[in-house]
């Protein structure tokens, strides 16, 4: 009972302060709200943009390299080869060929390029030739005589500048000219085929007669005789 009592008696003093207090909250509340609305509203901050859910997956394998690095290019091409140096030469010997404008020569003495040696020697139109004390060309040497040259050695290719010839020529071989072999031809017609004459035997009946008789004498006829009686 007494719970009942005093919950009756704090409703009545709440019921009686609420209605004194009610003007003053709506006083202190008109300001405010005045001045809310004289504010202006500040402007809503933009909303930040939502994080991914999940950051993008790395590739899955780094892209291969080349196989092969790209080959170099190629190597430079080579120099051409130095031009063989010219050398100065000097021959003497006896000739042993001459075609053209080249002579060959059987060296015996001479630089120690060509002494011993068998080398061909070019003559050029240019060159000094003298056959016999006289001024020649190439064509007034002959095989067999004694030459001696001077020249320029490019390589293994011996040029004259000078060449001088002594002596005489060598007698040329004479030219053997072999008998022509008669070959007899097949006749067209067939030699005639000889053949021999048969022996003949004589019979005996054939036999020659006595030489007391006549070879010629017929025989005698046969003769009537008389028949007897």
């Amino acid at each position: 009972m007494r719970m009942r009592r005093l919950a009756a008696v704090v409703a009545l003093a709440t019921a009686a302060t609420v209605p004194a207090a009610l003007p003053a909250l709506a006083a202190s509340a008109k300001p405010a709200a005045s001045a809310a609305a004289s504010k202006p509203a500040k402007p809503a901050k933009p909303a930040k943009p939502a994080k991914p859910a999940t950051k993008p997956s790395k590739p899955a394998t780094k892209p291969s390299k080349p196989a092969t690095k790209p080959s170099k290019p190629a190597a430079k091409p080579a120099k051409p080869a130095a031009k063989p140096a010219k050398v100065a030469f000097a021959a003497n010997g006896i000739v042993t060929a001459v075609a053209g404008d080249k002579v060959t020569i059987a060296v015996k003495g001479g630089t120690s390029d060509v002494k011993g040696r068998t080398v061909t020697v070019t003559v050029p139109a240019g060159a000094r030739v003298i056959v016999k004390g006289g001024r020649k060309s190439v064509v007034a040497i002959a095989v067999g005589l004694k030459i001696t040259v001077t020249g320029v050695r490019t390589g293994t290719v011996y040029t004259a500048v000078k060449v001088q010839t002594s002596g005489k020529a060598a007698k040329p071989a004479p030219v053997v000219t072999p008998a022509p072999v008669v070959t007899p031809s097949p006749s067209d017609e067939p030699s005639p085929v000889v053949t021999p004459s048969p022996v003949v035997t004589p019979s005996p009946s054939d036999a020659p007669a006595s030489d007391d008789a006549p070879a010629d004498q017929p025989a005698p006829e046969p003769t009537d005789l008389p028949v007897a009686s």
